[in-house]
């Protein structure tokens, strides 16, 4: 079925009668604005009034120059020296701080600072909300939707030795608060810019653990689920994908990482659920996958899932799910790369009010990515992308979705990222404000610190 799926995606559409959306949860916007219809987030937060709340390669990395040996010699010739990388970039934060004996300590201690701020205005043919799309999901409407602040101590894998680490990456403040927010955590918020910390983990290095050694990882976290991420500047667009969309944010708990070869990865954790802290909602929960991403090859293929094996949760009005999902990634040249996400989910039961009796349900989604480094300044980005939600119960509007985006990253600067950017979505059934198709597009700017 998957395979007739992936050879179909961008011609299929949804062919069942059509419905009213059906809001789930009340938008948060400015005292301004109107209320604004919004589609059903990935879980839902007792926030007052109730938030919509709620995945990790970079979105764009330059690959490594393929190494083309001399020709044939009366002799062999010696080994090529390897050129030492690149070294990393540093922004304002960092260079602020060099020199400083705060700077001192952090650097002895392996701590970096990072942050930037992400910024967009959004042009639509709605006329106020572009529902059931989110983060820029405000009509002709200018978007703060990150300023983020990052802070970190990363482990070192390749270095065979105990180590510990952390990162707490914050949204303070931002627009996007209220997709990331977990059930649990922070929740008192209302306004149209809030807080959020989506990173706030530990972890710990074990080398005698597993053939490469163990790293264990306890708070939350990003789901690898999906090719999309929260943070601004690992994803190719302010607009996020269908699959990101409707599938896991973040995850809270437990989880083991671990290096078998030098070209496999698994992991496997127990977590409370997807985008759910410590609260009454929150139930054990699995996630696990395993990387197949040789060094010197040119294709990485990721298997990643998320189980519960619950459904909606009547008394705390959430809703639990099931994820699989597969990340394929190759590298055709020196500067194309594709990208596949496609992630299956499905629920044992559903919300009484969306769907009669609360059945069984079920969505999935494909969304292809078309990468193509023009050079060291400017990266060309497309994605096409279907998303079928049959019974309506994660947009609000069953059928078909197709949509297609296209934009720049133009980096004038290190510290500068410039994305103009167009989209077209379409569903037969007319969710888009009682239209078939919706025309957005506008232009995202992140300045980095």
């Amino acid at each position: 079925m998957i395979t007739t799926l992936l050879l179909g995606s961008a011609l299929a559409t949804g062919q069942a009668p059509a419905l009213p959306v059906i809001p789930i949860l009340p938008a948060k916007v400015s005292a301004q604005a109107a209320p604004l219809p919004m589609p059903l987030p990935k879980v839902m937060p007792s926030v007052t009034p109730m938030a919509l709340p709620a995945t990790l390669p970079p979105v764009v990395v330059s690959p490594a120059p393929i190494y083309v040996p001399a020709p044939a010699a009366t002799e062999a010739p010696a080994a090529p020296a390897e050129e030492p990388p690149a070294p990393a970039t540093k922004y304002l934060a960092e260079k602020l701080l060099e020199g400083t004996a705060f700077g001192q300590i952090l650097s002895e201690r392996g701590i970096k600072v990072t942050g930037w701020t992400q910024m967009n205005y959004t042009g639509s043919s709605a006329s106020r909300s572009n529902a059931p799309t989110t983060f820029n999901d405000r009509a002709n409407f200018f978007q703060m939707n990150q300023n983020w602040v990052d802070i970190a101590k990363n482990v070192d894998t390749s270095k065979n030795e105990f180590q510990t680490g952390f990162r707490v990456g914050t949204i303070v403040p931002g627009y996007d608060y209220k997709y990331t927010l977990p059930r649990g955590f922070l929740n008192g918020q209302s306004g149209q810019y809030g807080f959020d910390i989506p990173y706030l983990y530990g972890e710990a290095f074990l080398p005698g653990f597993g053939p490469k050694g163990t790293t264990l990882r306890a708070g939350r976290w990003g789901t690898n689920i999906g090719y999309e991420t929260i943070d601004a500047v690992s994803t190719p667009f302010v607009s996020r994908s269908y699959n990101f969309q409707f599938n896991p944010f973040t995850h809270t708990g437990v989880q083991a990482t671990s290096q078998i070869s030098d070209d496999v990865t698994i992991y496997n954790g127990v977590v409370t659920g997807a985008d759910v802290a410590i609260d009454p909602a929150a139930t054990a929960s699995y996630v696990g996958g395993i990387k197949w991403a040789p060094a010197k090859g040119k294709t990485s293929v990721a298997f990643n899932t998320f189980i519960t094996g619950q459904g909606y949760n009547v008394n705390e009005a959430f809703q639990h799910f099931n994820s699989y999902n597969l990340i394929l990634n190759h590298r055709f040249t020196d500067k194309f790369t594709y990208v596949l996400d496609a992630t299956v989910s499905n629920t044992i039961s559903t919300d009484p009010s969306l769907l009669a009796n609360g059945r069984a349900a079920e969505w999935y989604g494909f969304a292809n990515y078309f990468i193509y480094a023009v050079n060291d300044k400017v990266t060309s980005n497309l994605r096409v992308e279907l998303f079928e939600d049959a019974q309506g119960v994660r947009t609000g509007t069953r059928g078909t979705y197709f949509a297609a985006t296209y934009g720049l990253s133009w980096t004038p600067m290190d510290w500068m990222i410039v994305r103009p950017f167009a989209r077209y979505d379409h569903n037969k059934n007319s969710p888009f404000e009682g239209e078939q198709n919706l025309y957005t597009g506008g232009m995202e700017l992140i300045l980095r610190y």
